[in-house]
């Protein structure tokens, strides 16, 4: 009994060992493949370079998927295929642009961007004063007799001390995803985002936003 107990685990022992040289042999052989033979580059290059930006809803953006579609299917893969589904349209409008003016008939150009999903700006422009914050908490604490009428300017910066560049983004895009509509609520004609990097430029970063649950007579 001893005998065939002790076989038996070693048995098993060696089945195991083997169990896990063929893993191991099948992740190296993964890693040695994408390493020489990876087409990950390609890939990016046609879907950046080739067919570009990719709005949803978009001309692009229905290339992409045809691409990748196609591009799956010429892998060794058990099966491809597509779902509908409903995602949103949005369409920039004409191009933007925006004066500061600090005194009667002293104004200054500035460079600026429309947020992906922000409805548009009447066609003869806004005009107000700027009210500046730091963050959205700060709108109640200056209350909506200071905000109504006027445009709120959100001038938090990514935080530079946070090694991650990540982390300092997720620090302050909220500012640029539910500014408008949080400043909405105090009666704010519009919101002006400044741009979410750590470059000093003249370049506008835009990215998408949200008016949440806010009525579509609000925003």
């Amino acid at each position: 009994m001893k005998k065939s107990l002790l076989l038996f685990l070693f048995g098993c022992l060696f089945l195991n060992g083997q169990q896990n040289r063929t893993i191991a042999d099948g992740v190296a052989f993964l890693y040695n493949e994408s390493l020489t033979n990876g087409k990950s580059y390609d890939w990016l290059d046609q879907l950046s370079n080739q067919i570009g930006g990719r709005l949803s809803g978009s001309l692009s953006e229905a290339l992409a998927i045809e691409w990748a579609k196609e591009e799956l299917e010429a892998l060794p893969l058990d099966s491809v295929w597509l779902e509908s589904v409903m995602v949103p349209k949005w369409v920039r409008g004409t191009f933007e642009y925006a004066n500061i003016e600090s005194s009667p008939g002293n104004t200054i150009n500035v460079n600026i961007c429309a947020l992906g999903g922000s409805i548009a700006t009447p066609s003869i422009g806004i005009k107000a004063n700027i009210v500046e914050v730091k963050g959205i908490e700060e709108l109640a604490q200056l209350g909506e007799n200071k905000i109504r009428g006027k445009i709120v300017f959100y001038n938090r910066p990514m935080q530079n001390s946070l090694v991650s560049a990540f982390e300092a983004y997720g620090g302050a895009v909220d500012q640029r995803y539910n500014g408008a509509a949080e400043a909405a609520k105090f009666g704010a004609v519009a919101v002006i985002v400044r741009s979410l990097n750590f470059r000093l430029d003249d370049y506008p970063h835009t990215g998408t936003m949200s008016y949440g649950e806010l009525p579509i007579n609000k925003r």
